[in-house]
């Protein structure tokens, strides 16, 4: 006999950290297009945001 396993709650398609990074990713592209001056400086702050998510993360 075949036994059915325990119905969960669906998975969000996105959890909060990649919202956060998307949107921050969305803004910061904004921005860059608005000010192409600070493009390099705003890419290497996202950088660097991202590499510190990623350490906390571990």
């Amino acid at each position: 006999m075949r036994v059915r396993p325990d119905r969960t709650e669906p998975k969000p398609l996105l959890s909060t950290r990649a919202l956060v990074i998307i949107v921050t990713a969305a803004g910061a592209a904004a921005l860059c297009a608005l000010a192409p001056g600070a493009a390099i400086p705003i890419g290497v702050g996202v950088g660097v945001v991202t590499l510190l998510i990623q350490i906390v993360k571990d």
